[in-house]
């Protein structure tokens, strides 16, 4: 297969596709060669559940510009992989248990072949086509939903060439996979159009006139739950039909909900697991994320969604929650000497988690003009060392047992607050954002433990 532009992939993810049993356990065999490579390392990924299991590897280094892997057998139906043999020498694509798939890579020439390559090639010249298509020179959002329309229909002139020579799952998933990751781009539009000055209006018409009348015709099946981007793409079409409803950004439980009203089944199973993860990972509102997984926990059908979810609620709920004793830790302060959380018995303590990039100095300030030093102590926890404002209160340094810390006290992103109780438990664990009301929510937290 020969491409006149340099070969150039790019890829969020790779993963193994469960469809059904198969009785034969066969290996999948990917192997190929890059010219002038040898020793470069390659690795390729597949999951075992896709937005919902962690990812299994091999890694390789090149042979005389060659590699080859013999990936485990498994009671799978498709493979889903991702190779990356380094710089543009990416690929991802289906294939069967028991395929075999040779790829050669050149500066511009992408050569497959092997029993597999039918769905990698139909794959691969999909986002060829889409790539041929023109970038608008006009970069407001009708105008970029219109380039991505263009995009879906030259993949799906692609795809159409495929549909009688694929088994139909596999071009189901394929397809999937294709237009699921352009219509997510297009929903994206929406927000993009939303800076000061448009109106939800002309939100509303944005995403009701242009965006959903444009959006790919893919059935919701146990089938296409199978392929990532296309959760990714109904995950971001929940949170804009949610929108154009409540008029209103939706928290993590409000998605939740949303998404189990409208889908089920093994599609709801999928769509809830990988949006609950991505919350998770993203360092989502931990105590609404864990009400969530419980919930979930009591409805969930599909064993691998079952058991990925029940993982992380475990870990969630080793983490701190509201009347809890706060978890012991003695840091240095700026001059060095060690202050422990214990000196602070009898006063409410606001715990203030940040790196350098922490916008929080003139709310905190403000906040802290509220009360009687004597009654509530503001610490600072700074987590990466780096030089930031002087923070009203007392400044402590991260050392080598922040780590430790921050994993007690469920920190995975900052600035994290917490607030502990003069009985010195937990009180409050995710206060709300001081920027969003000049502190007026987080002093009334602070007040109300006062008054314990």
């Amino acid at each position: 297969m020969q491409g006149s532009q340099k070969l150039s992939f790019i890829l969020s993810v790779g993963f193994l596709m469960i469809l059904h049993p198969v009785a034969a356990q066969t290996f999948t065999t990917i192997s190929g060669k890059v010219k002038g490579g040898s020793g470069r390392p390659v690795s390729v990924l597949w999951w075992s559940e896709p937005g919902v299991s962690p990812a299994k590897s091999q890694e390789a280094l090149l042979q005389k510009d060659s590699f080859s892997f013999q990936l485990p057998a498994e009671p799978v139906a498709a493979l889903f992989f991702y190779l990356d043999a380094g710089g543009a020498n990416n690929f991802y694509g289906t294939l069967l248990p028991g395929d075999s798939l040779s790829l050669m890579f050149g500066e511009d020439t992408l050569v497959l072949s092997g029993r597999g390559a039918a769905a990698c090639r139909a794959t691969y010249l999909a986002h060829r086509a889409q790539e041929r298509v023109v970038r608008p020179v006009k970069d407001d959002a009708a105008s970029r939903v219109a380039w991505y329309r263009q995009q879906l229909q030259a993949a799906e002139n692609v795809l159409l060439g495929y549909r009688d020579s694929l088994p139909v799952f596999i071009y189901t998933i394929v397809r999937a996979n294709v237009l699921g990751e352009t219509a997510a781009k297009m929903i994206a539009c929406l927000w993009h159009a939303s800076p000061e000055g448009i109106s939800l209006a002309q939100q509303a018409s944005l995403y009701q006139q242009v965006i959903r009348p444009s959006l790919p015709a893919v059935v919701p099946s146990d089938t296409t739950a199978l392929a990532i981007r296309y959760l990714n793409y109904l995950l971001q079409k929940a949170e804009a039909d949610y929108f154009m409803q409540q008029h209103s950004q939706c928290t993590d439980r409000e998605i939740y909900e949303w998404i189990k009203t409208h889908y089920t089944g093994v599609l709801r199973d999928k769509l809830l697991a990988h949006q609950l993860l991505q919350s998770l990972a993203a360092g989502g509102q931990q105590e609404e994320l864990a009400n969530c997984a419980h919930d979930y926990l009591s409805i969930v059908q599909h064993a691998a969604c079952r058991q990925a979810i029940a993982a992380r609620y475990g870990k969630i709920k080793k983490g701190i929650s509201k009347g809890m004793p706060a978890p012991p830790f003695s840091l240095p302060d700026s001059a060095g000497r060690p202050v422990s959380l214990s000196y602070f018995n009898g006063k409410v303590v606001l715990l203030h988690f940040y790196d350098a990039d922490d916008q929080l100095l003139p709310s905190l300030s403000e906040i802290n003009t509220c009360f009687n030093k004597e009654e509530v102590v503001f610490i600072h926890i700074n987590c990466n060392n780096n030089p930031v404002p002087k923070y009203p209160g007392l400044q402590l340094q991260a050392d080598g047992h922040i780590a430790g810390v921050l994993e007690q006290y469920n920190i995975s992103r900052y600035p994290a607050l917490i607030v502990v109780g003069k009985n010195g438990a937990i009180y409050a664990t995710r206060p709300p954002d001081p920027t969003a009301d000049h502190g007026a929510a987080l002093a009334d937290i602070i007040y109300a433990a006062l008054l314990q």
